[in-house]
């Protein structure tokens, strides 16, 4: 990623289009992560994954993981702090929607990008949308950001799904659990049939 001083010796057109490149490059990383964690609480993997993640668009799948982290995650703090980067990952997804499905040209009054947006909810507008250099490069540092805070928590919540599951005495005698392990079994991050019959959430019971 190139700093603003580089960028500000490029010309216009070029550095509109690196800046809306690197955009929605970094959002696609973001949406890469969004899809990772899904699966891992599907406790699906493979061409699975792959076919729910690709006919599920970005807020389904941040709807569902909030969802998901809520119900099932017993650590609330860990899960509130999820909740509220899903919540700023779903605003960059608002972004990106302009970035994507919008036209766009070197800025004639900034040093950035200038957005040809045309409303038509009830009332035919072109709102004017034009973000400068400094603006674009504070969306993907911080689409950057949030992509690397959720890895990092959802390394956390996988742990303390494992450790929860290892810790639980399925048969009532304290042995392990048979029938294939821990890979072998569904649920959040693989290890939902460890729990007992009818349980539903790693604190119950």
């Amino acid at each position: 990623m190139l700093t603003k001083s580089e960028l500000l010796e490029m010309g216009p057109d070029a550095r509109a289009f690196y800046l809306i490149g690197a955009f929605m490059g970094y959002f696609a990383l973001l949406e890469a992560g969004i899809g990772d964690a899904l699966g891992e609480v599907l406790g699906v993997s493979g061409a699975r994954r792959v076919i729910i993640n690709r006919n599920m668009g970005f807020d389904e799948k941040i709807k569902t993981l909030r969802t998901l982290v809520d119900h099932f995650i017993s650590d609330r703090s860990l899960a509130a702090k999820f909740d509220e980067l899903a919540k700023q990952a779903r605003k960059c997804g608002e972004l990106r929607n302009i970035v994507a499905h919008t036209p766009f040209r070197a800025s004639s009054v900034s040093d950035g990008v200038e957005f040809f947006r045309v409303s038509a909810n009830s009332k035919l507008e072109w709102p004017a949308t034009d973000w400068s250099t400094g603006t674009l490069l504070s969306h993907i540092d911080n689409i950057n950001k949030i992509d690397n805070e959720l890895r990092l928590i959802e390394g956390r919540m996988q742990l303390q799904r494992i450790a929860e599951a290892l810790m639980r005495e399925p048969d009532g005698k304290g042995s392990a659990p048979t029938g294939g392990g821990l890979l072998g079994l569904g649920g959040l991050f693989g290890l939902g049939s460890i729990s007992p019959e009818g349980e539903d959430h790693p604190s119950a019971g």
